[in-house]
């Protein structure tokens, strides 16, 4: 599957493809194009390749990143499932950057910040969620051919997606 999205935000514009891996189910695309228009100030770059200067010599990739001035990594996103040993290597590997992991439902959030505050002693990786309620709506809304109108700042989206509106915050844990 692959989803064609034509996005508006914050006085900005940016078209955008996002293609499923085989392994992807739908859901992970959407948080995939969720973590995009979130971190829409950041100018996102999306499942970057293991070529990507900024990643050489890596064996994790993330689902999306931001870079610095210099060219190195300022920000990593993971959508979903993700090990706490990467979790763990990450922040040391990249001492500058931000992490940032956004998962599909409160009870998921909850859960890796309980396995994080266990096992991380360097580091902080922030973790958002969604409410089921409006996960299932934003899902619902994504379609092969997107548009998205609206204003994305920090945890908050306030806007509209193939005629759906959709006004969330997402839960910080």
């Amino acid at each position: 599957m692959a989803i064609r999205c034509d996005i508006h935000l914050n006085g900005g514009h940016r078209k955008l493809i996002l293609a499923a891996k085989p392994e992807e189910p739908t859901a992970h695309l959407a948080l995939k194009l969720a973590a995009f228009v979130l971190c829409w100030a950041d100018n996102p770059i999306l499942d970057p390749s293991a070529k990507h200067p900024a990643l050489l010599g890596q064996e994790f990739r993330p689902d999306l990143m931001a870079l610095d001035d210099g060219g190195g990594v300022a920000l990593w996103v993971e959508c979903g499932p993700t090990s706490l040993n990467k979790l763990e290597k990450l922040p040391r590997r990249f001492p500058r950057a931000r992490f940032l992991v956004i998962k599909e439902s409160p009870r998921e959030g909850d859960r890796l910040r309980r396995d994080l505050n266990d096992r991380l002693t360097r580091g902080a990786v922030t973790v958002w969620s969604w409410r089921e309620k409006d996960f299932a709506l934003w899902c619902g809304a994504v379609e092969e051919r997107t548009e998205i109108f609206g204003e994305a700042d920090g945890r908050s989206l306030n806007l509209t997606i193939n005629q759906t509106p959709l006004a969330v915050d997402l839960a910080e844990h």
